[in-house]
């Protein structure tokens, strides 16, 4: 009984460090709300009399609050080291003292995990979900010499560039990206044909290439050296989240046995996560540490049960089935929330490809292994050719035989959430819930009818706008696939060439340049979508750095929600 109640207190404490995460950030939007929210919450634990819990989660709240204080709040100096974790046309991403920052200059002479020595001007800007700290303008900079982390960045290149030589730039990416996650040269048709085929996955670092490089290494090195060694591979795949959590599970794993405790997959999950937010702070809101933690939790809750329903079928296609089905139950609404699609040939896709996946996979970490070794990395990158051409060949005719991806709206994705809650609820006897199905008619109302104007706008250059049962979409960026969105926001009408929308005659949706004007009677917004400084003398929304936005527009104010 004392084992199940600590395995609580973990899943306890990781709940409340998820729910501490998320009132520091509804803090800085909605003061009043998340005091509403954690006072419902601590108490629900007084009146269900577990004051000894309600003491320990309080102590155990305050530590993501006090982490994140310290995290975004920072001096910096003139002069600062910062490390490139990301370049684009017009700057990139910078960590300094640890911190992220979006970083604007001229670094043509740069490349991914170098360390400079710059003088830079600070423009705090604070963006929770994103753990940016601000912008930060880079003057001038002096290239620092290379430490462990810019060396592993040009060891990766450098297999890359290796690889290039002998099987060209498209099979080098595909090999590197699905082995060690080096995404950078991947090719946009590779990318988008792995998506249909519902294996986007095995192109960045997963829990999936740390199962199988930590099984390998426990065959070569012994049950004691493979956790010590596996680390080497975490940081050579740059810490990714997923990547992070499943090398804790499969350490806690490791360490029961001498230990002589019980290994719970539960416990281990919530660890995990208590880490990790620890570690960083914003983690919490990546799309990756939610994708990853959902699918887990989807396998260790339903894979055996769903395993057992098709004990009728092979034992390696019920494992592959159970598997993918399991990690699909909580991630579904969030991949339609995020991407406003789902693959339905996802199931096909990795029962088929995964084994070649899974090849690449243990192939190319060995190369990276043997990379001084000629012989060995020439003759593996030969084997590792005839790998990719017949992935190449399955994976056509998989297209051309699994229906198309699927577009779909929000509605669906919440109306799941809504009958996984309704149904948890009425297995636990609370048998009343059944009523709260009917707040998905009320969200389907707000979303069909829509009686406040409502602005949806996605990454890909495309706005939406809906109003009184009028919808619409807007192509700000050419060359769109207005079709595809069209279907996501009921849209009955498109234009292709958008210069101004008035809604209702009392207001109007102006396009400026690259950025959106938004004009009613009492003020005017600016959605700042360019990354150029503006002139303009409007209250200014900084939507720059958003995938993903939706503006409410009320009589005297709008609302945001990112």
């Amino acid at each position: 009984m004392k084992y199940k109640e600590n395995i609580n207190i973990v899943l306890y404490i990781f709940v409340v460090f998820i729910l501490s995460s998320c009132i520091f950030l509804l803090y800085f939007k909605d003061k009043w709300l998340a005091i509403i929210l954690v006072s419902c919450f601590f108490i629900y634990l007084i009146l269900k009399r577990k004051i000894d819990l309600f003491i320990i989660l309080t102590l155990f709240f305050l530590i993501p609050i006090i982490n994140n204080i310290f995290y975004y709040n920072i001096n910096l100096s003139n002069l600062e080291e910062v490390r490139i974790i990301s370049l684009t046309n017009y700057g990139g991403t910078g960590e300094i003292k640890g911190r992220k920052f979006y970083l604007s200059g001229e670094f043509n002479d740069l490349k991914l995990g170098d360390k400079i020595l710059a003088n830079i001007e600070l423009n705090k800007d604070i963006n929770i979900e994103k753990g940016i700290i601000g912008e930060v303008k880079v003057d001038n900079y002096e290239k620092l010499k290379g430490d462990i982390r810019s060396k592993v960045y040009r060891l990766r290149e450098d297999i890359f560039n290796n690889i290039k030589e002998k099987l060209g730039s498209r099979r080098a990416a595909l090999i590197t990206s699905m082995a060690f996650g080096y995404t950078e040269f991947l090719d946009r048709e590779d990318t988008s044909n792995m998506k249909n085929l519902g294996v986007l996955h095995a192109v960045s670092v997963s829990g999936l290439h740390m199962v199988l490089i930590y099984s390998l290494l426990k065959k070569i090195c012994g049950d004691k050296m493979a956790p010590i060694v596996a680390i080497v591979y975490v940081i050579f795949t740059g810490c990714a989240t997923s990547t992070l959590r499943s090398y804790i599970m499969l350490l806690c794993l490791s360490l029961a046995v001498p230990f002589r405790r019980s290994y719970n997959p539960l416990s281990g999950l919530s660890l995990a996560g208590i880490i990790i937010i620890l570690y960083k702070p914003y983690s919490i809101f990546e799309i990756g540490f939610q994708l990853s933690f959902l699918s887990t939790l989807g396998i260790i809750l339903f894979n055996k049960k769903i395993n057992k329903y098709l004990y009728k079928l092979p034992k390696s296609i019920r494992e592959g089935t159970s598997i993918s089905l399991s990690s699909q139950v909580f991630t579904f609404p969030f991949l339609i929330l995020y991407f406003r699609e789902f693959s339905l040939g996802f199931l096909l896709g990795n029962l088929i490809l995964m084994p070649f996946i899974n090849a690449i996979v243990i192939l190319g970490n060995i190369m990276a292994l043997t990379f001084n070794i000629k012989i060995i990395f020439n003759y593996l990158a030969f084997i590792c050719y005839y790998f990719t051409v017949v992935l190449d060949l399955v994976s056509e005719k998989l297209i051309y035989i699994l229906p198309k991806i699927l577009y779909l709206n929000e509605i669906i994705a919440i109306s799941y959430i809504i009958l996984l809650i309704t149904f948890y609820f009425y297995k636990k006897g609370y048998k009343n819930i059944i009523y709260f199905n009917l707040t998905i008619f009320v969200y389907a109302y707000f979303i069909f009818y829509s009686p406040f104007p409502k602005i949806e706008y996605y990454k890909d250059g495309v706005m939406s706008i809906s109003f009184k049962g009028e919808r619409s979409v807007v192509a700000i960026k050419d060359g769109v696939d207005l079709d595809k969105y069209k279907i996501i926001s009921f849209a009955e009408k498109e234009y292709e060439d958008f210069k101004k929308v008035i809604i209702n005659d009392k207001f109007e949706i102006e396009k400026i340049n690259k950025d959106i004007l938004i004009k009613s009677k009492y003020k005017t917004y600016l959605i700042q979508l360019s990354k150029k400084k503006n002139n303009y003398n409007y209250d200014i929304i900084d939507c720059k750095y958003s995938n993903y936005f939706k503006i409410i527009i009320l009589d005297e104010r709008i609302l945001v929600f990112n």
